[in-house]
């Protein structure tokens, strides 16, 4: 058995994480071979059907973006919006958005994933807050520049209570270790950061 295999194997989620989150990342772990970071031509969408509504894949940018180059159905249904090729840095609190580019450098320098909890605005105004998965994918070209990402609805607030313009606040952060360890700031200061 190759190493890389053998690391997948024994990754685990920090406890309390949704099914969801769980689906996609023991997906995730199945792609690659010897990679600890699959290429996004591994992927394959009907391996994960009842995952696709909520899935994203995210590309970085050499301008230092990171946009959405595919947005699921439920997600784009409860935003109200489309956010396919959009910055996800534009959807973030204005305080949030320097620590929120350096969190998802991050999970390509290392490589890692992330955990985030964040608030959100619904299209009808109603915040709720969502457990978003980052998981790294390699290019053609072998360079880690994509996320697959799934949102999970884990609180729905009242119709019209949202204030602000901001979509997205994020709560906490947690980096996952997917063989290579995670940042030196660790996931305390992940937590911290935003």
């Amino acid at each position: 058995m190759d190493k890389a295999m053998g690391i997948k194997e024994k990754l685990i989620l920090p406890n309390g994480v949704t099914s969801q989150t769980q689906s996609l990342f023991n997906y995730w772990c199945t792609l690659g071979g010897q990679d600890l970071v699959p290429s996004r031509s591994d992927f394959r969408p009907a391996a994960v059907l009842p995952l696709l509504p909520n899935l994203m894949i995210l590309e970085f940018r050499t301008d230092g973006s990171l946009v959405y180059r595919l947005v699921g159905t439920a997600c784009v249904e409860k935003l109200g919006i489309d956010m396919t090729g959009s910055n996800l840095f534009d959807y973030v609190a204005p305080h949030q958005r320097h620590k929120a580019e350096m969190l998802t450098n991050k999970l390509r320098a290392l490589p890692c994933g992330l955990i985030v909890h964040e608030k959100m605005r619904s299209k009808h105004k109603t915040p709720f807050v969502v457990e978003l998965i980052y998981l790294p994918l390699r290019d053609r070209d072998g360079a880690v520049s994509q996320l697959i990402a799934s949102a999970t609805v884990l609180e729905r607030g009242e119709k019209g209570t949202a204030n602000g313009d901001e979509r997205m606040i994020a709560i906490s952060a947690t980096y996952i270790d997917i063989g290579a360890g995670v940042p030196q700031q660790s996931s305390d200061n992940a937590r911290q950061a935003v």
